[in-house]
């Protein structure tokens, strides 16, 4: 005998709640307890609740569900990757329902990042894909917006313990680590290193410089404290704050850019007359970072995938919508890439 596909009327029941309640766990709703829907999700569980996919497909294109993309404003390559991702995702789910808006927030702030999280969850956002700062008042913010039942995904940079289904990105410590093997095998473990890189607050660059420290020290580098700068991925910032290093340290023979801005760093060590003098290792290849590795002002960059970082979030959370299906993995890391002058010769040659 075939199974009866449980009722909502039944999983009520069995949860000691009201259908209305259980209909709202279903579809993502706010306005329920943690405590009702941890019951809910238990009846779910135990009675074996299979969502039918098409049913909550055809009740979502009648509300017109939007799902929320929110990035801080970046370098055009940033941007340009993942709006190429996130309108392959919206591509995919043009017969579902689901629509996809992208909500940039114009500084680094914390609280410019939780004033777009509001506006859209006030304008009835029913996912939230977020790349932020590791601010405590962000974190704080979505683990609110992810007990509420509203699914977060954060994406290319983390926010450890925020209630997110998933963090889609690079394993930023790993790939700091490949740097500093890169830059090791290039300069020596006799050769003073600076690193200049984007806000600290955001996790990825705070792990990508930990990552190199770290395996910069188990590989002997003989340095001390590696000096940090701070450049915010703006070109004037880093060309001004890496002409004024290198003209107090001419000694210095590496540098490691965390983040974009690499073009600024390039044209600073030149004005300096270094350039020749100095390996630089980067990280992503905008079209800039790309034209240095050519002509031989990088050394190398390692590259990520940020297409995949603005299609995949926001393929998880229509999952999570239209079947109530969660990833299986907490992290879902796309590869760290080594590239080096000849390798994008081969890759434009195909």
């Amino acid at each position: 005998m075939r199974q009866t596909r449980p009722t909502l009327k039944m999983i009520a029941d069995f949860a000691g709640v009201s259908r209305g309640t259980v209909d709202r766990v279903l579809h993502g709703r706010p306005r329920v307890s943690p405590e009702k829907r941890k019951r809910v999700e238990e009846a779910l569980e135990k009675l074996h609740y299979t969502p039918n996919a098409a049913a909550r497909s055809l009740a979502l294109k009648t509300q017109n569900v939007t799902i929320a993309v929110i990035t801080p404003s970046w370098g055009a390559y940033f941007r340009r990757e993942i709006d190429k991702g996130i309108a392959a995702a919206q591509e995919t789910l043009r017969d579902y329902g689901l629509s996809v808006v992208k909500h940039p927030y114009e500084t680094d702030s914390p609280a410019d990042c939780v004033g777009v999280i509001d506006r859209v969850l006030e304008e009835g956002a029913r996912g939230l894909a977020v790349c932020a700062s590791n601010s405590s008042l962000v974190r704080k913010r979505l683990v609110e917006v992810s007990r509420s039942g509203v699914p977060v995904v954060t994406f290319n940079s983390d926010l450890p313990d925020c209630g997110q289904l998933c963090f889609v990105g690079q394993d930023d410590r790993k790939s700091g680590r490949i740097a500093a093997e890169l830059m090791v095998k290039l300069v020596g473990r006799h050769t003073n290193i600076c690193l200049a890189c984007n806000n600290r607050e955001f996790d990825s660059i705070q792990s990508r410089l930990e990552g190199f420290i770290a395996r910069a020290a188990e590989l002997g580098l003989s340095q001390g404290e590696f000096p940090i700068l701070e450049t915010y991925d703006r070109y004037d910032i880093t060309y001004r704050k890496v002409l004024e290093f290198w003209k107090d340290n001419p000694d210095y023979g590496g540098l490691y850019m965390v983040a974009e801005s690499t073009v600024g760093a390039v044209a600073a060590l030149k004005e300096a007359g270094r350039l020749e003098s100095v390996r630089i290792v980067s990280h992503d290849l905008p079209e800039t970072t790309a034209e240095a590795l050519r002509d031989g002002s990088v050394d190398f960059t390692v590259d990520q995938n940020i297409y995949f970082q603005g299609f995949r979030p926001v393929s998880i959370i229509a999952d999570y919508l239209l079947s109530g299906k969660c990833p299986d993995q907490r992290q879902e890391y796309t590869p760290s890439t080594i590239l080096c002058a000849e390798s994008i010769r081969e890759s434009e040659a195909r």
